[in-house]
């Protein structure tokens, strides 16, 4: 009887754990993460340790999280509450502060989680959402003392759904919270709020019973929780009030895409990594007996009081595994942070975030070993470090990847921007004068309204160096440069794919240049957008959401007018001529947004010779710094390439297939008739007398291999002495668009 009355117990025992209210934290943690555990058994998840402390001592939102506790504390059944607020980690610290702050008297205390969406999704399978729904969240938590926490309402709702059932797995939360089983905070951004309540999903926002309209932090509150955090996590960091402002001031300029407290935390975070604790070691020498003794129980304490945190070194441990322990605890709270059993040899316990330890070792009556010893200690101790001015400008230029030009004011990269273009970009010179007054003006000359730095329309046939200006601007400015492929964005169908692009970007990279490659491909509403970018200085996302471009340099690049250009490069009118032709393209208005329209000729005989040589010379660094050859190819070869390699009809690329073709037949041809081309050697290209398209590649200055290379066939050859009227005839047979 005693036999079968014991499992009988245990399962008695089961059920009670959960009857008077206590959610089954085990299941939970499948799909929840712990904010707070009334069951002293369940930890708070490490990822929200940090910003509970932090709650706990900083007395912001106290009007919200009131009004949510008075929800919970009322005798009505639906125990929910929606918070709106901007599209940030505000709710975070909401979150933290409702977990953290005491009930009203005669309430009850309850334990809060955090779902994790995502854990939620039936990935293979319909029905799997309904059944982790069902196993760990309506089993474990319905009807129980928990507060289940939906961080974003947006990405729940349409989880479920299927070709068979067009409702998702927000129709069962609601009604949960509805009845009174579940009790749930939730929060929507603002933008999603608006877009929700008028549509099919209202009846999920109007099911809660409080919706909370939370403002944005005040810089006071920001500051109480930047100094609380750091008190906190990096008491050896100081901070002036001087500092602070500047923060302050220069983040909110510099990253106008992101709210508070998120950007400002981003750079908080940044100079604790940058400030970290100094790591030491100290030898000493704690042992159990060796060897140790049968049922013994023993207590040893490790003091560093300098220390933030300290780990342990064995020289070696060797006790019998399972019986013989050594529990390891913070002295402090008798939380006990690591058990250690087994014969570990020479190891290292875990990194303890106190600097007071009590070791207790104990062993059973059976098997005995050597035992332990700790030879060193490693801690972390704290050097009080005041931040600088330019301390803080490094942190926000790394978050927001602003320039450090731009911060500092320091304006040689500008000044040496025209000698930059002019050594590496060939011909163009209407563009590269374009792209110059278009930095200065955007970045140094003192502007005061809120459009992008320069909006730049390149124009021209392809292959003549407009998305190369572009990127080499980037390089030379030390700015991210954003490439977006317009054709990907022709259809509608795209369009919300096309605002999500951009907008993502733009909160990552406000300091940047963005390039939109051939917009005469994109979907009429993509140019509409780009539009207001322009006009306003404002991108709005697919919800309305308005992110700032001031910091943005926008430049795109169309072929439109390509043969008009071609067919009248030499028309003094030619400007007039193209701006007319562009029209047919594009409305007025959205011409009439561009800074500039600089026009790219096809270049000259004299410029693909330029070409040539600046192709060959980037190829022989390039094989240098792969390979380590020594590349040296003959002037007439370079002669060759430039006369050979142009397109009037394709540009400069021909130009680069042409390089590509005479320089690696040779290399592959010698590979292979001679043997391998060794790291260091030094090898020669050079023309062979008398034959159109026969070359030689010399190795280290013996003998070496001719070859033959063939035209391109791709070269879009145009034959220099046909008229223009002939031209003519062959782009209107012809037209790309």
């Amino acid at each position: 009887m005693k036999l079968l009355l014991i499992p009988f117990l245990m399962l008695a025992f089961s059920f009670n754990a959960f009857a008077d209210g206590q959610p089954d934290f085990r299941k939970l943690q499948e799909i929840a993460r712990i904010i707070h555990s009334e069951n002293t058994s369940y930890r708070t998840d490490k990822g929200w340790e940090k910003i509970t402390e932090l709650m706990n001592q900083v007395e912001i939102f106290d009007e919200s999280v009131k009004r949510m506790m008075s929800t919970f504390c009322s005798d009505e059944p639906n125990k929910s509450v929606l918070i709106v607020g901007e599209p940030s980690d505000t709710f975070k610290y909401l979150f933290a502060r409702l977990a953290k702050m005491s009930p009203e008297e005669g309430c009850k205390r309850l334990s809060h989680m955090d779902l994790i969406t995502a854990k939620l999704q039936g990935y293979m399978y319909v029905g799997t959402t309904e059944r982790n729904w069902r196993d760990f969240i309506e089993k474990p938590a319905y009807n129980k003392d928990v507060v289940l926490y939906v961080n974003n309402l947006a990405l729940l709702i349409g989880i479920g759904t299927s070709m068979n059932r067009d409702v998702g797995i927000e129709s069962t939360y609601i009604n949960a919270v509805k009845t009174g089983q579940l009790k749930s905070v939730a929060f929507l951004n603002k933008y999603d709020y608006k877009r929700l309540i008028h549509g099919r999903h209202a009846y999920v926002l109007n099911g809660f019973q409080e919706t909370i309209n939370v403002d944005d932090l005040k810089m006071a509150q920001v500051d109480k929780l930047v100094r609380t955090y750091l008190d906190l996590n990096a008491p050896h960091i100081k901070m002036s009030d001087k500092v602070a402002n500047f923060m302050y001031r220069n983040i909110q300029y510099y990253q106008p895409n992101l709210m508070e407290p998120q950007r400002t935390m981003n750079v908080v975070l940044s100079l604790i990594r940058q400030n970290p604790t100094k790591t030491t070691r100290f030898r000493t020498d704690v042992k159990s007996p060796n060897p140790y003794g049968a049922n013994i129980k023993e207590e040893y304490i490790i003091d560093r009081p300098d220390a933030v945190a300290m780990g342990l070194n064995f020289e070696y441990f060797m006790t019998e595994a399972n019986r013989d322990r050594l529990r390891i605890y913070d002295f402090h709270t008798n939380e006990l942070l690591q058990t250690m059993t087994g014969k570990l040899g020479a190891v290292r316990s875990n990194n303890f975030e106190t600097n007071k330890l009590r070791l207790e070792f104990t062993s059973d009556g059976s098997v005995q070993d050597k035992g332990f010893k700790i030879d060193a200690i490693v801690e972390q101790k704290t050097e009080d470090v005041v931040l600088t001015v330019e301390q803080v400008r490094k942190a926000i230029m790394e978050m927001v990847q602003v320039p450090d030009w731009i911060i500092k004011r320091d304006y040689q990269v500008v000044r040496n921007l025209p000698a930059m273009l002019e050594e590496d970009v060939v011909g163009i010179h209407m563009a590269k004068k374009a792209v110059i007054k278009a930095f200065k003006v955007g970045y140094v000359a003192g502007r005061t309204d809120e459009k992008p730095a320069g909006a730049l329309m390149l124009v021209g046939p392809t292959g003549t160096g407009k998305s190369y200006i572009a990127k080499k601007a980037a390089e030379f400015m030390d700015m991210k440069l954003v490439t977006l492929d317009m054709t990907q964005y022709a259809t509608p169908e795209s369009f919300d794919r096309f605002l999500e692009t951009v907008a993502n970007n733009l909160i990552l990279y406000p300091y940047a240049v963005y390039l939109f490659e051939e917009i005469d491909k994109a979907d009429t509403r993509v140019l509409d957008r780009l539009y207001f970018m322009m006009d306003e200085g404002i991108f709005y996302d697919k919800n309305q959401r308005p992110l700032f471009a001031r910091g943005s340099m926008v430049m795109m690049t169309t072929n439109a007018g390509h043969d008009l250009i071609i067919r009248e490069r030499n028309n003094p009118n030619l400007q007039r001529l193209v701006n007319e032709e562009l029209q047919k393209f594009y409305r007025p208005s959205f011409l009439n947004r561009f800074d500039s329209i600089p026009i790219f000729l096809p270049f000259s005989k004299e410029e693909f010779h330029q070409l040539a040589t600046i192709m060959t010379m980037k190829k022989v660094k390039k094989m240098k710094e792969y390979f380590d050859w020594n590349a040296t190819v003959d002037e007439e070869v370079i002669r060759f390439m430039g006369e050979n390699g142009g397109s009037d009809l394709y540009g400069a690329r021909p130009m680069e297939r042409m390089v590509e073709n005479v320089i690696s037949v040779g290399i592959s041809e010698y590979q292979i008739q001679r043997g391998t081309i060794e790291f260091g050697d030094s090898f020669k290209i050079s023309k062979v007398r008398g034959e159109k398209l026969k070359f030689k590649i010399s190795v280290n200055g013996r003998g070496g291999v001719n070859y033959e290379v063939d035209m391109d066939n791709n070269s879009g050859l145009i034959d220099f002495s046909a008229t223009f009227p002939e031209l003519a005839k062959l782009f209107q047979e012809n037209r790309m668009y």
